[in-house]
């Protein structure tokens, strides 16, 4: 059998072909990727990469997404309502039959305290509480008239007119304290006109118009009597 050598591709073929049948194999939907063993070519199918994969991974996911958008909410609740049933289901921790019941214990079996009996014969246990002594108020000191003097913040000293009373004369800007000198109990300053002039407990005075008025001074039974006045 004659073979003929294809020009284009470089085969041979056999006479008994119009045209080279190499060349016709190629042109069909094959691609040449080589050559086998023996100098002829192999074609291998074309593959051709669809896009229908992705497409419907993308679909997919989106509808997933829209879905929870819509019923997730309503799936949680769902969730926590069963969960909050499951707790109310629980049974109760048992009872222990073999505690005490505080209501029928025998009062026999509980131990009584011994009462102790305080030293004291006044109290007893019928009256535990002692008796209460109050203290004695202090005594009032008793102070000597004749023994006191007054005096002032700036250093002088009243003296006494024929009847007892001390006398002091201020002016209306004077600030003049009186001090009651020879004791050291308590003194209660009072005056017995306040319109004229006014007495503070330490004993400062305070002028309030021109005049005259009795400024005294007690303490411990004795009443020191100061004529106090005041010029404009």
């Amino acid at each position: 059998m004659d073979l003929i050598k294809c020009p284009v591709c470089g085969e041979k073929y056999s006479s008994s072909y119009r045209r080279c049948p190499f060349c016709e194999e190629e042109d069909r939907p094959r691609k040449v990727s080589g050559k086998r063993r023996g100098g002829h070519h192999v074609a291998e199918r074309k593959h051709t990469h669809s896009a229908r994969g992705p497409l419907i991974a993308v679909l997919l996911v989106v509808l997933v997404v829209f879905s929870w958008y819509l019923f997730g909410g309503k799936f949680m609740e769902k969730i926590q309502e069963d969960r909050a049933n499951d707790v109310e289901n629980v049974d109760p921790a048992p009872v222990d039959p073999v505690q005490d019941d505080p209501a029928t214990d025998d009062p026999s079996d509980t131990p009584i305290d011994p009462i102790e009996t305080p030293d004291d014969p006044a109290v007893t246990p019928d009256d535990p509480t002692p008796p209460t002594v109050e203290d004695p108020e202090p005594a009032t000191p008793t102070v000597d008239p004749s023994a006191l003097t007054v005096g002032t913040n700036v250093g002088t000293t009243l003296k006494k007119d024929d009847s007892g009373r001390f006398d002091c004369t201020i002016g209306m800007n004077d600030s003049i304290q009186l001090i009651l000198r020879g004791t050291d109990a308590a003194v209660t300053w009072s005056s017995e006109d306040t319109s004229v002039v006014t007495v503070s407990a330490d004993g400062k005075l305070k002028p309030v118009k021109a005049g005259t008025a009795n400024v005294t001074a007690s303490v411990g039974g004795a009443t020191v009597r100061c004529v106090v006045r005041i010029n404009n």
